[in-house]
């Protein structure tokens, strides 16, 4: 009798040859097009899948973690050590499995696409999963979007490989990939079609928009079927749109741009900084990064993990609860006290996101930019309430500067505007979100050329 592990494994291979002679038929009695639509479903669903599992796995990761704080298993505190653990953990891995250098980001894409005809190595269709959950379950202080966006490019680069497909078809797969995991990540098709075309693709025809759109809708579906809403970032608008604020919205979206450029510098300093450490102190740099973390989210709760918790707090108006567990032990009901808070937490996100990923972690910018943005935004109308003048919504410039700063540190200002539409559950906002996004993105390239990732890619493309 065979063992129960090996039979499966043999299952799971005859399974995958099925599908392969398959989906081989259908290539052969189908032209180009066609089976480039058939593929964008294939795809579409694979990609999902894996940004639901990546999810599924940090969220119960941490409620594991914190099921044994609640419990008394482990002291209050302790949790801060957390990422310690988990940037340890994934150094190591990284070391050891993949030879130092795990790869991937949106600029790895984009030069892919350039230089290598959209040829991406295979084992990032799946590498990033597990390293990115270990990070971020654990509480490293970045965010899940990028490792699903690499996953998603290698799982469609793959599959244009696997059945030879011409460059320009390669790239629509890859791009199928990636719409398909951030649509099925924020369960926001739209914002995951213009992702892919917006920050990776910028030349593509309009019949390459039809495999791209049934992928994105593929993974939009398995989203809203598999996933409950306490593991999607959602938001329900508190107040309606007042003309009458557009100045105030002007306003926000100038700061946004600042703010935005702050981050890209911040994050590029950090990153600069950790990378002069020899490899071979690896371990070192893991455990004081893990450490230094550590400690911030001593101080500053909300740094642990994407921190979509506390975005959630401070859009429902709830700041304070986000804060329960620091060490200042500070009066969270003074609502200037607060606002300092948040003021001090907004600036130490990129701090906390560089030490995280320059020391060994995995993860990405996508989550932290949207993290400071809901603290801009909370900060932003706090303060113009208080000075008694007028009074604006709070919650929404808490999200309206979400689509802000996202619009600032990547350049993509359709992204982040229709991103935030979606996940408020309509466009009740889509003028300030206009207003806001546009005008960030703008002082955002006037202070600083290049996206977040734009500048890596430079690197990139002028060492060969």
């Amino acid at each position: 009798m065979k063992p129960f592990g090996k039979n499966l494994s043999e299952r799971a291979l005859r399974w995958i040859r099925w599908h392969e002679k398959l989906i081989n038929f259908t290539q052969k009695h189908l032209n180009d097009k066609q089976f480039v639509i058939i593929s964008g479903v294939l795809i579409g669903i694979t990609s999902a899948l894996a940004a639901i599992l990546l999810k599924g796995m940090v969220f119960y990761i941490n409620g594991f973690l914190f099921n044994q704080v609640s419990t008394g298993h482990i002291s209050e505190y302790l949790y801060a050590l957390f990422p310690l653990v988990g940037i340890v953990a994934t150094a190591i891995i990284v070391k050891y499995r993949f030879r130092g250098n795990l790869g991937g980001g949106n600029s790895a894409i984009i030069y892919s696409i350039k230089r290598k005809e959209s040829k991406m190595p295979f084992h990032l269709m799946y590498a990033h999963i597990f390293t990115s959950a270990i990070t971020v379950g654990t509480g490293g202080s970045t965010g899940l979007e990028t490792p699903i966006v690499t996953t998603g490019a290698a799982i469609g680069s793959n599959y244009g490989k696997t059945y030879k497909v011409k460059p320009e078809e390669r790239t629509i797969m890859l791009a199928c990939g990636v719409a398909a995991g951030i649509a099925a990540t924020f369960n926001a098709p739209i914002a995951g079609v213009l992702f892919a075309i917006e920050v990776l693709i910028s030349e593509i025809s309009v019949v390459a928009f039809i495999p791209i759109l049934i992928a994105a809708a593929s993974g939009a579906i398995l989203s809203d079927i598999i996933l409950n809403e306490n593991v999607l970032l959602s938001f329900d608008l508190l107040e309606p749109f007042n003309y009458r604020n557009v100045p105030f919205y002007v306003l926000l979206g100038l700061v946004a741009g600042v703010v935005s450029v702050y981050y890209i510098r911040m994050f590029i300093v950090i990153e600069s900084l950790l990378k002069r450490v020899k490899q071979k102190y690896y371990l070192h740099k893991a455990i004081i990064g893990g450490l230094l973390l550590g400690a911030l989210i001593l101080l500053f709760p909300p740094l642990f993990g994407e921190g979509y918790i506390a975005i959630k707090n401070i859009a429902d108006l709830d700041p304070g609860s986000s804060l329960a567990g620091s060490i200042l032990d500070g009066n969270y009901n003074d609502p200037w006290a607060l606002i300092l808070f948040s003021v001090i937490i907004m600036l130490l996100k990129v701090i906390a996101t560089g030490i995280t990923l320059g020391s060994g972690g995995n993860g990405g910018n996508f989550a932290p930019s949207l993290f400071t943005g809901a603290y801009l935004g909370y900060v932003f109308a706090s303060i113009i309430n208080l000075t008694g003048l007028v009074n604006v919504p709070v919650s929404n410039f808490t999200i309206v500067a979400m689509a802000g700063i996202l619009s600032g540190i990547f350049h993509a200002p359709l992204t982040a505007i229709f991103l935030i539409a979606e996940v408020t559950g309509g466009y009740d906002l889509i003028v300030p979100l206009m207003i806001v996004s546009a005008l960030s993105f703008a002082v955002s390239k006037y202070l600083f050329e290049y996206p977040l990732d734009g500048v890596k890619l430079r690197k990139m493309l002028l060492q060969q």
